[in-house]
């Protein structure tokens, strides 16, 4: 029995400390990643950033220094003597003109720049995986924007002019008009002011509508009576108004009409 309680007790003391050595360690690594992803592991990836861009400094520097010795070595081999010149010459021929030089050259400004970035309080992951990881979401998200729009426009079928009802033509109280676009329109969010020569409104919560000739956007107007502070304007002319088709009766009240005149 007292054996057993022991190796509980020695097994709740070493294990927290062998995680926690663990998860800094490999917090080293994740630190390398763009700052987004952080928070999706369970680590102590922010206090290890600091850590992390001095190893890759430091790390970059061993790497630097021992290859341009051996390149050194190679590129005096026979010369007795080699002027500074012709030195710096072959120093930067290694940072600039051999894979190794390159990249020891990246992986030390690229540790101290994530080095003073952690100094501001601005930690951030490596600035190529960075650069690669938003140039890649852009991309994605610049087919996926396309492809939503496309979809769109199926739904949305033709194109045609804006067409304006009252409120009740919509089923909405309190509004004066609706616009009926056959295309968002860009910048018309709710709560912006639609200047128009018939006066100011009030943009309300625009939605959509299916309608015979396809999907529609809905954007509500109501007239502005009170002064207010602009927030945002938008110039635009009214299209005339138009009355909201009659509802055809149905077609047994059709025949009983029929039979009542007959």
């Amino acid at each position: 029995m007292w054996k057993t309680e022991r190796v509980a007790t020695v097994s709740e003391l070493i294990l927290p400390r062998v995680r926690g050595l663990v998860d800094r360690h490999a917090a080293l690594l994740v630190a390398l990643l763009p700052k987004r992803v952080w928070d999706d592991w369970n680590l102590p990836v922010a206090n290890m950033a600091p850590a992390s861009s001095m190893l890759t400094l430091l790390g970059g520097a061993a790497l630097g220094i021992t290859g341009f010795f051996t390149h050194m070595r190679a590129a005096i081999d026979g010369v007795e003597f080699m002027p500074p010149p012709l030195m710096l010459a072959v120093f930067l021929g290694y940072v600039l003109a051999t894979p190794r030089g390159v990249f020891s050259i990246y992986l030390v400004i690229s540790g101290l720049f994530r080095a003073i970035s952690s100094w501001i309080d601005e930690p951030c992951g490596d600035p190529l995986l960075t650069g690669v990881d938003a140039l890649v979401r852009r991309l994605t998200s610049t087919r996926r924007e396309k492809s939503r729009q496309r979809a769109r426009l199926a739904l949305e079928r033709r194109d045609e002019p804006d067409r304006r009802y009252d409120g009740q033509w919509a089923g909405l109280t309190g509004v004066d008009f609706v616009i009926v676009a056959a295309r968002r329109k860009p910048g018309w969010t709710r709560g912006s002011f639609v200047i128009t020569s018939d006066g100011w409104f009030t943009l309300g919560e625009p939605f959509d509508r299916p309608m015979p000739n396809g999907l529609r956007t809905i954007y509500p107007l109501t007239l502005l009576t009170t002064a207010d502070v602009l927030r945002k304007g938008l110039a635009y002319e009214l299209p005339p108004l138009r009355q909201a088709p009659a509802r055809r009766p149905a077609a047994g009240n059709e025949t009983a009409g029929a039979s009542r005149e007959s």
